[in-house]
């Protein structure tokens, strides 16, 4: 497939991971793949970045301090739609157990990712 031609050419990516190498490593894919990449370092600053940017996606960590992945993703679904509350959102985290996938589809992303992430499953 032609980068140009992925699936997420063009869409609006919120990238949220407290670490930095990983961060700007999901960055660095998804831009190959033509998304438009915002980031964010902390579940706090990922909820501002969705009122700022109204992302097409997030991407989000799920250990994470303060707020974690799961209470994060809670939080966004509490917000109306035309404030991002209907977002899709895909789980990128190291916890790969089946539990650890039924919790994030219930805490409400709509897909799971273990780490280390697959360069063709972000595209």
């Amino acid at each position: 497939m032609n980068r140009n031609d992925s699936a997420i050419s063009g869409l609006k990516v919120l990238v949220l991971d407290d670490e930095p190498d990983a961060r700007e490593f999901t960055k660095l894919i998804l831009t190959l793949y033509h998304a438009d990449v915002v980031v964010a370092g902390t579940a706090a600053e990922g909820l501002e970045q969705i009122q700022i940017h109204r992302p097409d996606v997030i991407v989000s960590d799920i250990s994470m301090p303060q707020m974690d992945g799961y209470q994060f993703i809670r939080n966004v679904r509490s917000l109306p739609a035309r404030n991002g509350g209907h977002t899709p959102a895909v789980a990128l985290t190291a916890l790969n157990r089946a539990e650890d996938r039924t919790k994030a589809i219930n805490a409400g992303f709509q897909r799971h990712l273990s780490k280390p992430v697959v360069r063709r499953q972000l595209s």
